[in-house]
């Protein structure tokens, strides 16, 4: 029985070598177990996050992140309401809640609801 074809988006046609010292690689392969992730699919998120963290990326990476954000139908997003009740809400990937809002600069705020909105009207 012949093997499932691959999604073409799936696919992988680069290589690279990497070269780890013996620690690295029982790091890495006590992660893949504990992650049930294949070490590819684990070193590829750890270098998209890489990618995510960089404070002045290429041009050219800076470039694909904007189309890519620009591309987005959805989000994933934090809400909440001021003290005065102004709601807004920022991006669930975002690293700490919000210190004031962002309207009057109020800093009583309480979170609201955190789920998926849509982009566009």
């Amino acid at each position: 029985m012949a093997r499932p074809k691959k999604d073409p988006g799936e696919k992988r046609d680069k290589r690279l070598t990497l070269y780890l010292t013996g620690t690295e690689y029982d790091q890495l392969n006590l992660l893949a177990e504990a992650s049930s992730l294949d070490k590819t699919k684990i070193m590829n998120q750890a270098l998209q996050q890489h990618f995510k963290t960089l404070k002045d990326p290429p041009p050219a990476l800076r470039q694909a992140r904007q189309e890519q954000i620009m591309k987005q139908d959805k989000l994933q997003v934090s809400g909440y309401v001021c003290a005065n009740g102004h709601p807004f809400w920022i991006e669930s990937v975002w690293p700490s809640p919000p210190e004031y809002c962002p309207c009057c600069g109020n800093n009583d705020i309480k979170s609201a609801w955190s789920g998926v909105v849509k982009k566009g009207f």
